[in-house]
């Protein structure tokens, strides 16, 4: 069984890897000029927000059970 230590430790990679894939699909949608392509990679970004708070949720949970 993983300590609690070991989550937040999973989960802060996590979230790295979450904030990053945000930041990409950001700057990759200002360089699109295809209105429906780049409202797709928005769409990502959007998920990939989504997935941040998650990761965040957990971290928060995580922290109350001490």
């Amino acid at each position: 069984m993983f300590t609690n230590e070991a989550y937040k430790t999973y989960l802060l990679q996590i979230q790295e890897l979450e904030q990053r894939m945000v930041r990409e699909s950001w700057e990759l949608s200002e360089k699109i000029d295809d209105p429906e392509i780049k409202e797709f990679m928005l769409h990502i970004m959007r998920d990939e927000e989504r997935h941040v708070g998650y990761v965040q949720e957990m971290m928060r949970i995580l922290d109350e059970q001490g």
